[in-house]
């Protein structure tokens, strides 16, 4: 009988201090979690057809001092057409040299210190974006959300408008507008993003 006090005790205080931990705000980097997060693009063609892209593997990291580096294998683009998805590693991402496309930014981490759990703030990022050898400077509205103690959100405010030929991809669109036999590919591309981040 007494093993038995001794056993519940000790799984009582295993679920308490479980528990309790989940209470403690914790240091150090901000993780993407990946399956919870998600970035995805929208390619228009012949003017009017509007189709969904994303990316299958995508990682990021906060550190305490604020510094953001977010990373897409481009590998991974997922356009819901086995036929298409090669032309855009090979043609247009031109993976085979450069397989990883980043962004980075400076976040001000004293403007989150005080959210509360549900709480958000909306701040403009400066983004340093590197895709395909090329790098562009992107101002972005993004709003932080505090799911938890040691858990967030970071959404768009709105879609990051992309130009493709500011990232020398003019060649690969048009190799691959005449291989899908279209009148028009549009070169700029609104970019909406979901990513959760831990600690």
């Amino acid at each position: 009988m007494f093993r038995q006090f001794v056993l519940m005790g000790a799984a009582i205080c295993l679920v308490a201090c479980t528990n309790n931990s989940e209470d403690i705000e914790r240091t150090g980097p901000w993780i993407l979690d990946a399956s919870e997060s998600g970035m995805t693009y929208v390619t228009v063609k012949n003017g009017d057809l509007g189709e969904i892209n994303t990316f299958r593997e995508i990682s990021g990291v906060v550190t305490p001092q604020g510094v953001a580096n977010f990373e897409i294998n481009m590998e991974s683009v997922d356009t819901n057409n086995d036929t298409r998805d090669p032309r855009m590693r090979d043609h247009v991402f031109k993976t085979s040299e450069y397989p990883v496309a980043s962004a980075k930014a400076e976040v001000d981490m004293a403007a989150f210190e005080g959210l509360k759990v549900g709480e958000s703030e909306t701040v403009l990022l400066d983004l340093t974006l590197s895709l395909a050898g090329f790098q562009s400077e992107q101002d972005f509205y993004v709003q932080v959300t505090r799911l938890g103690l040691n858990k967030v959100v970071v959404s768009n405010k709105a879609p990051l408008l992309l130009d493709a030929t500011e990232f020398g991809m003019e060649e690969g669109l048009e190799t691959l507008r005449g291989l899908a036999g279209l009148d028009q590919i549009s070169p700029v591309v609104p970019v909406t993003l979901s990513l959760t981040f831990e600690r």
